[in-house]
């Protein structure tokens, strides 16, 4: 498990490395986050080999003809370039994931007779909205490393070293085969980002053990 304190920014501009591939070669995937200006444009640059997707943390962004909010998510194909504005108001933050692709090694490969129109997807997320007690997961997922980024409210993560308090802003990063869950304080109800990062395809749905649904939410347990 793989804990970062603070992983949002709270001004901006600002850019920040919260899982970085290079020091730690085993993760599965590369996690950015950054903080736009109002009304500032950002152009990315085509990654040929992999994915990459955008999630909205705070404020709106406007990408592929849409204005997404916090919580919602945009995908984009290997070798593609995209737009990102940040709408005016207050500053927007963004995560971007991007997969590994030194550990696309270690993943076994997806069958080619399945969702062949989305093999390229290797990232799921999903947004977890929790009334106060409630609880989601524990889950374990064994063919795909998970993240999990606390947006609102007050929450416990659930995991391999025990109860873990999480404030918004708090991002932790679980490898393959560990658990994972969150269970929301019970003062109010708590909102959180999940995602997984497995084999091409996972965007699809592979059968797993529990977990989120593409840009859906994932089922609480009271």
């Amino acid at each position: 498990m793989i804990l970062v304190p603070a992983a949002v920014p709270r001004t901006a501009p600002a850019f920040q490395r919260l899982i970085d591939p290079e020091q730690r070669p085993a993760v599965r995937a590369g996690l950015t986050v950054e903080a736009l200006p109002p009304g500032v444009r950002v152009e990315q640059l085509p990654y040929e080999s992999v994915e990459s997707v955008t999630v909205v943390l705070s404020g709106r962004l406007f990408a592929a003809g849409r204005i997404l909010s916090p919580g919602e998510a945009l995908h984009h194909r290997p070798g593609t370039s995209y737009r990102l504005t940040a709408l005016r108001g207050t500053p927007t933050a963004v995560l971007t994931v991007r997969p590994n692709p030194a550990a696309r090694a270690a993943i076994p490969a997806q069958r080619s007779d399945s969702a062949p129109a989305r093999n390229w997807r290797q990232v799921d997320v999903g947004t977890v909205r929790l009334d106060p007690g409630t609880t989601c997961g524990p889950y374990t997922d064994r063919s795909a490393d998970t993240f999990l980024l606390l947006l609102s409210g007050a929450a416990v993560f659930l995991g391999e070293l025990g109860e873990v308090p999480l404030i918004p802003g708090d991002l932790v990063y679980a490898r393959a085969g560990e658990r994972y869950g969150l269970r929301a304080g019970s003062r109010g109800p708590a909102t959180a980002v999940l995602g997984r990062v497995g084999a091409p395809g996972a965007g699809a749905g592979p059968e797993r053990e529990g977990g989120p649904t593409r840009l859906g939410q994932a089922d609480p347990q009271s």
